[in-house]
């Protein structure tokens, strides 16, 4: 038994949020570039010319981003069954190539006028403004980039944020180089530019380092320990068989398989999968979960339940009930009625069953015999008819025994059928709430005894429980 998550309609209005985010971090790329190009080709200041190189690869990122976004909210499709989440971190990717070649560049530049061809740098004032307007700006930048990043998972968003970070960094790695060209260190613009670069280079790295990690489908650390604790916490899982953990952009699909007590209604068991989808999407927002559930037989299982467990693994036997379980002198005497098709032969239907027995022998030292009844599936209801004058006469009998069982405070709804083999008779006894059902089963089953030895044409008698 499996359960499933569907895919959570508000992820329509997660992407157009993030969509305009990306969209907004295009415009302030643009802004950036055009503004730290101008001064730096009128300075002549490498390092600025580095940082408009720089905010030129945040521009390309931050439109990479813009188009990953919008691609990664398209719907599943026969060709995609996960998705087109890993567009994001695809971008992410190319964004790190990007990155180190912008690196590559940089590095050139500041050694080749270092060594082999110094260039002048003309120090204005403009160059503390446009480095200041540019922090300004990538700090309002990665902050929003970063809150939107971690609402919506976004490895993308994440990537641009580390951008507009990196660009920070830089900024104020140009800004002190600027400072000591003032006074006097000519060649520390060029000292400055290789300060951008490592920083660049080092960031580059651990974008390039998730992106493969992710797109290897490589799940974040920790994050299966959170799961099994997750499942473990819901009562009736026994066991964490396995967890497959990965993620496609925002989404983070969860496998896991799950050990539940192979005696358990399908029902029930489809219940428990459900619940632990539950913990786990609450656990990890946006998740995508898929618990398939697999049947254990546990040692400390109750009998009764061991042996429906074994008729469970006989594909002829339809089902095990009416299991009775007697202590004798010489040990436990088991008893079941088996339910099997009805098509089958004598033969057959006997091998089954003894079968059965040997299995159920088997469970329990204990036991010292096992008999079995065969009976066919959808047995044929018998045909009766209301009989008011028994009735009457069983009514007037338990008047009479009444003060026999104190226990039993009433005696009501009884229904008196005739049959082909006898009278079937069915009735309601309430008891005291707080009683044992030990003891009200024991005053039931004795009631059920003097009934029958009153009126020996009775073929059987239930009796339903109830509390006052």
């Amino acid at each position: 038994m499996e359960a499933r998550s569907p895919i959570p309609a508000a992820r329509d209005a997660a992407h157009h949020e993030k969509r305009l985010v990306a969209l907004s971090s295009v415009l302030a790329a643009v802004a950036l570039t055009t503004f730290k190009v101008a001064v730096g080709f009128s300075t002549g200041s490498i390092g600025i010319l580095s940082e408009a190189a720089h905010s030129g690869l945040d521009l390309v990122a931050a439109a990479m981003t813009f188009f990953a976004v919008r691609a990664s909210g398209r719907p599943a499709d026969r060709e995609h069954a996960y998705g087109h989440g890993k567009v994001e971190n695809l971008s992410a990717l190319v964004e790190t190539l990007l990155l180190l070649v912008t690196c590559a560049w940089i590095v050139r530049e500041a050694l080749t006028r270092l060594f082999f061809a110094p260039e002048a740098v003309e120090v204005t004032w403009w160059s503390f403004r446009v480095m200041a307007v540019s922090m300004v700006i990538d700090i309002t930048r990665s902050r929003m980039l970063r809150r939107m990043a971690e609402k919506h998972n976004s490895q993308a968003l994440e990537a641009d944020a580390i951008h507009f970070s990196t660009d920070l960094l830089s900024s104020a790695v140009v800004i002190v180089g600027i400072l000591m060209t003032m006074a006097g260190f000519e060649n520390f613009d060029s000292i400055a530019a290789l300060g951008v670069a490592a920083v660049t280079a080092v960031i580059g790295y651990r974008l390039w380092k998730r992106s493969v990690h992710t797109l290897m489908d490589g799940a974040p650390a920790g994050l299966s320990d959170v799961i099994a604790a997750e499942i473990m916490s819901v009562p009736g899982i026994h066991r964490v068989e396995r967890i497959r953990v990965r993620e496609s952009g925002a989404i983070t699909f969860v496998e896991a398989t799950v050990l539940v007590d192979q005696v358990l209604p399908v029902e029930q068991g489809h219940r428990l999968t459900e619940e632990v989808g539950q913990r786990i999407r609450s656990a990890i927002p946006n998740a995508d979960v898929v618990v398939h559930a697999e049947p254990i037989c546990l040692e400390n299982a109750s009998l009764e339940d061991r042996i429906r467990a074994e008729g469970a693994t006989m594909p002829e036997v339809r089902s095990v009930h009416n299991i009775a379980i007697t202590e004798g002198p010489e040990g436990r005497l088991v008893e079941f009625h088996v339910e099997m098709d009805g098509e089958l032969t004598v033969e057959k239907g006997h091998e089954s069953a003894s079968l059965l027995e040997d299995k159920v022998a088997r469970l329990d030292p204990c036991i010292a015999k096992v008999v079995s009844h065969i009976e066919p599936v959808g047995c044929l209801a018998c045909k009766g008819e209301a009989s008011e004058m028994e009735r009457e006469l069983i009514q007037r009998t338990i008047d009479r025994i009444a003060y026999q069982f104190p226990e039993v405070r009433c005696c009501r709804d009884i229904h008196v059928h005739s049959t082909a083999n006898g009278y079937r008779v069915f009735l309601c006894c309430q008891f005291d709430p707080q009683l044992t059902v030990n003891r009200a089963h024991e005053v039931v089953t004795r009631l059920e005894g003097v009934i029958r030895s009153r009126h020996t044409e009775i073929e059987s008698v239930t009796i339903h429980l109830e509390p006052v």
